[in-house]
């Protein structure tokens, strides 16, 4: 199998992210909120699949061309991203 097919069924299939991700993606209340929502749990999962479980403290990169297949599978409708922000997420440095 090619990386790309095992990319789209492993990191960007919604039936996917929704096991890994259901209670966020039912909450949202708007299609930003969803896809939102989708991209948080593609790139979790990009990183589960890649490195397996990680520390919370282990951070890793999700490579660019990565990250551009998972914002168009699930778009900012405003077309805004913060990327990773670590206070937010308890990581201090």
């Amino acid at each position: 199998m090619y990386v790309a097919q095992e990319m789209q069924l492993m990191v960007t299939d919604t039936m996917a992210l929704h096991i890994q991700q259901t209670f966020f993606a039912l909450q949202a209340e708007s299609v930003e909120d969803s896809n939102r929502a989708f991209r948080h749990a593609a790139y979790r999962q990009y990183v589960l699949w890649m490195y397996g479980q990680l520390e919370r403290s282990d951070r890793r990169t999700v490579p660019a061309c990565c990250v551009k297949i998972i914002r168009e599978k699930f778009p900012s409708d405003i077309g805004q991203y913060t990327g990773f922000i670590p206070a937010r997420h308890g990581v201090g440095w």
